[in-house]
């Protein structure tokens, strides 16, 4: 059975060249090889006649020289072929990943899981570089190695040519049969070391209850009994290992001796010369060189095999945003922001928006409250349409919002979130985020409006100062006020600010919300906050609840009703006050 993969030759294709370039190279190792046991043979058989030792001397010796230079050189370049390939391989293979998660959306990166199984992904490429590099050459060489040799013995000895060149292509398969049986033990093996590892980590850190409760003893013992199941699947291991490792080499040797054998029975016979033979003899081994070489490679392959998963999980994933710009427009010609009976879940998760309406004029200052989970968030992310509702509408100034290119949707919403994310390099590129084009007036005049100008103009370089690693050069509330500047310079009518101050400390987060007010006069906001306080002044307040929206009105209407809105003000009234 060959060891291909659906994703792994697809990530070959551009690959096929460095490919066949380390098989070419190794079958020219091959060749030199060959002339050299040729020469070798040759010469030695002539010491039986020493008439023409002087006369073969030499041009042995300089024919011998030339294959061995061949044969070195080859090796060298099938050496560089196979590192080269392997760089190919991983830079290929990671801006695949890196353009594709790119693409994702919120709701692509809510199926793939955290931030670590990307990383997983990226690592995965570490392990697959081989299978590029190493197995796919070995592989086409192992196919042509073994008939190459036996046109080159069959005139010598036809039956040994023969048994030779059918137990070289029998190893593989054979070694298949070994090696599944073995992928099985190794994946129980991980198991049961993934098991008393994790068993003795938890007893470890929990050695004191432990002791307290008097079952140190009772954890030893399972644990005791963790180890001899390890042991047990290592010796299991080693057994597969050596029967696999003993059939194959006990197949080879035989096969070498039954040449050795037949050779010596057509030297008394008279029907091959010494050389001959010798050639057979020398030339018998490399007939499995290729077959070791690919079963060596298969151990590779099969790991690479097991990282493909990670990768295709990504790789196949549907990053595609349709808009349709023939969809009809809103009904009601609504200027702002209307959400039509919108329901949304998370894959797994159930629905975490039930039918909800909501209505943002434009120009006004709309508050969405609620306890964690209540579907605030996941609100923002359909307006940013990071994913797509399952059901409803949502229409921007009277258009549909699945009607919208996407660049187009990105200049009339934006969002500043929980935590701003800044990239290493200069306040000036981390604003060009928003506006490459946009020239130092322009982010000057967005650093003003976010109340960080002056801070800005205080630093050396100004614009060029360097924020360190991720923004680490400034504080907290000089991340997030740089985050709103970045926001306010792509001229977005609607912005939407995501527990922006949840982060920062107390004087900064008052900072940011005297900024956020000052914004009231000029934008359209959607304030998604968990502090009370911070929205009393919004002109609608939404208070969500199980992902419905259980309330609306202004802070003195909602203050007025028994409900949800009140028992959290209240609630957080209280709370202040005893921290006074």
């Amino acid at each position: 059975m060959l060891l291909l993969n659906k994703t792994l030759m697809k990530l070959a294709r551009g690959l096929w060249g460095w490919i066949l370039a380390i098989a070419g190279v190794g079958f020219l190792t091959l060749v030199g090889t060959t002339m050299l046991a040729e020469i070798v043979a040759g010469f030695l058989g002539s010491l039986f006649q020493p008439q023409e030792i002087l006369d073969t001397a030499w041009s042995a010796v300089g024919a011998a020289f030339l294959a061995a230079a061949v044969t070195f050189l080859a090796q060298l370049a099938k050496g560089l072929l196979e590192y080269k390939a392997a760089a190919k391989a991983r830079d290929s293979m990671r801006r695949r990943i890196f353009s594709k998660v790119l693409e994702l959306d919120a709701g692509g990166i809510e199926k793939i899981g955290p931030v670590s199984a990307i990383t997983a992904s990226v690592d995965a490429v570490e392990q697959m570089q081989t299978y590029f590099s190493s197995y796919l050459p070995s592989l086409i060489y192992s196919l042509v190695a073994p008939i190459y040799l036996f046109f080159h013995l069959k005139d010598i000895s036809l039956p040994i040519a023969v048994l030779l060149l059918v137990v070289s292509l029998l190893l593989l398969p054979l070694n298949n049969l070994f090696r599944s049986r073995i992928e099985e033990i190794r994946k129980t093996y991980w198991r049961s070391l993934d098991d008393m590892t994790g068993y003795y980590m938890d007893s470890l850190r929990g050695l004191t209850t432990l002791k307290l409760f008097d079952r140190d003893r009772e954890h030893s013992r399972v644990l005791g009994e963790k180890a001899d199941i390890l042991n047990q699947n290592i010796n299991r291991f080693m057994k597969i290992n050596f029967t696999s490792f003993l059939v194959t080499e006990t197949m080879i040797y035989a096969a070498i001796v039954a040449g050795l054998v037949d050779c010596a029975v057509r030297i008394t016979s008279g029907s091959i010369t010494i050389a001959q033979a010798l050639v057979v003899l020398m030339l018998a081994y490399s007939y499995f060189s290729s077959a070791r070489q690919l079963m060596s490679a298969s151990h590779g392959a099969l790991t690479a095999i097991s990282a493909a998963g990670k990768v295709e999980e990504i790789l196949d994933m549907d990053t595609s945003r349709p808009w349709e710009p023939s969809l009809p427009k809103d009904p009601e010609a609504f200027e702002g922001i209307r959400m039509e009976h919108v329901s949304y879940g998370y894959e797994g998760r159930g629905r975490t928006l039930q039918d909800i309406s909501l209505r943002i004029p434009r120009g006004s200052v709309v508050a969405l409250v609620g306890l964690s989970g209540c579907g605030k968030s996941t609100t923002a992310s359909l307006l940013m349409r990071f994913c797509d509702p399952d059901t409803g509408r949502i229409f921007i100034d009277g258009r549909d919002y699945l009607s919208l290119r996407p660049e187009e949707l990105r200049r009339q919403i934006v969002m500043v979130p929980q935590q701003v994310n800044l990239f290493s390099g200069t306040i000036r590129e981390n604003l060009q985020l928003a506006d490459p084009e946009a020239d130092d007036a322009a982010m000057m005049e967005a650093l003003r409006e976010a109340g960080l100008d002056k801070f800005v103009r205080s630093l050396e370089k100004g614009l060029d100062s360097d924020v360190g690693n991720a923004g680490a050069s400034l504080s907290g509330g000089q991340r997030q006020k740089l985050g709103i500047a970045r926001a306010l310079l792509s001229q977005a009518e609607y912005m939407i600010f995501d527990e922006a101050t949840s982060s920062v400390d107390p004087e900064s987060e008052r900072e940011i919300w005297e900024t956020i007010g000052h914004l009231a006069h000029t934008r359209t906001l959607i304030i998604i906050s968990h502090r009370m306080s911070t929205v009393r002044n919004a002109d609608c307040i939404y208070v969500m609840q199980k992902g419905a929206v259980e309330q609306q009105g202004s802070h003195e209407e909602l203050m007025k009703r028994d409900g949800l809105y009140r028992e959290l003000v209240t609630r957080q009234q209280a709370m202040e006050e005893a921290t006074e």
